[in-house]
């Protein structure tokens, strides 16, 4: 009867600890079409082939992240910086970390603010006050509250982008799939693209990753957690960008690619994938503005309460830049970056693997 019971923990756990890495990728980005547009759909074939070097690459770096903070016994993001790529170099991405984290959270929360001053007709500060606050709500109740909210979003999201993405390949003629691949891509590479889109999207799920020991009661979690996260954003992935290829010419440009495509199915799915959509904006800020709070916690001796409080309140004026835009530039700069924090992990790995042979 205990083993029954520990089982059901165990796997409570693996659902959790896989939940939050996946709505931590899962942003407005990736929900509305608009990450798997500019980083996949504009390659084509290649674009598929890179979902799956992304999907295999997102398993693997978090299965290793995880077990290094299970075996390490690591509480916090620094403890698995700094061993992993020095103190110099650690600096720096600390830096960059606490810079784009502070990004995301301000394009969230005007994302956020716009969807709801259009469905109540309110002003888009009132709307960006409105979200700021509720994120802060969520932020104040610590990683606890994150992996809670995590848990309850992570299924609504997956089931309701497979069930549209689903709906929208049987129900539309697939004679027009073969003319994409005139969506413009994020470099000329679709390899390089996909190696981009793995590195900025680590830069903030190793941060919340670091902070996942409580519900890491044995190595097999971590080691699932990170692999089952992997699988189910590859799948994803590789249903939106279907999806994206068969409406390449109505999409091509759009800030909201998917939901571009709910336009033409009636207002009830439009709604339904606004939802969606709203989720994800929502999952993406209060992690992002958790993360943020930690890591600016970690350096001033300061209540993380008043520090949620202060940045909540700082980014409502600074909410205010365009979505597509950020996709487009800034992702793809912290992608740059984030390349480097990769290849140490997985750098690492491979050295820890020669130590014990």
């Amino acid at each position: 009867m205990t083993g029954v019971v520990f089982l059901s923990e165990e796997i409570k756990n693996i659902y959790k600890v896989s939940s939050i890495y996946v709505t931590t990728i899962i942003g407005a980005g990736f929900a509305s079409g608009q990450e798997i547009a500019r980083f996949f759909s504009g390659y084509y074939k290649g674009g598929f082939y890179g979902i799956v070097i992304a999907g295999i690459l997102f398993a693997v770096v978090g299965w290793l992240v995880l077990d290094k903070v299970y075996t390490g016994r690591i509480k916090s993001y620094e403890e698995f910086l700094y061993p992993t790529v020095g103190w110099f170099f650690g600096k720096i991405m600390d830096t960059v970390v606490t810079l784009f984290m502070f990004s995301v959270l301000s394009i969230m929360v005007a994302g956020l603010g716009s969807i709801l001053s259009d469905k109540l007709n309110i002003q888009l500060p009132v709307g960006v006050a409105i979200m700021a606050f509720v994120c802060m709500l969520l932020m104040l109740t610590d990683i606890r509250g994150v992996v809670a909210l995590s848990s309850l979003i992570t299924p609504i999201l997956i089931l309701g982008i497979v069930f549209t993405g689903f709906y929208v390949i049987i129900f539309k003629d697939t004679s027009v799939f073969n003319m994409a691949g005139t969506l413009k891509g994020i470099t000329d590479n679709w390899f390089l693209s996909s190696l981009i889109y793995v590195s900025y999207n680590s830069i903030m799920s190793v941060v919340v990753m670091s902070n996942m020991l409580p519900y890491l009661k044995t190595r097999k979690t971590g080691v699932l957690g990170g692999i089952i996260g992997g699988i189910s954003l590859c799948a994803i992935a590789l249903l939106l960008n279907t999806v994206i290829n068969i409406f390449y010419w109505e999409v091509s440009g759009k800030e909201f690619p998917i939901l571009s495509v709910m336009e033409k199915y009636g207002n009830y799915f439009t709604s339904f994938y606004t939802f969606i959509l709203w989720l994800a904006m929502f999952s993406s800020a209060v992690t992002s503005g958790y993360c943020l709070v930690d890591r600016i916690g970690s350096k001033i001796k300061v209540n993380k309460k008043i520090i949620t409080v202060m940045t909540c309140l700082f980014i409502i004026p600074m909410s205010c830049f365009g979505f597509a835009n950020l996709i487009a530039s800034l992702y793809t700069l912290f992608g740059y970056i984030g390349l480097f924090m990769v290849f140490a992990i997985l750098i690492q790995e491979l050295r820890n693997d020669k130590k014990i042979n």
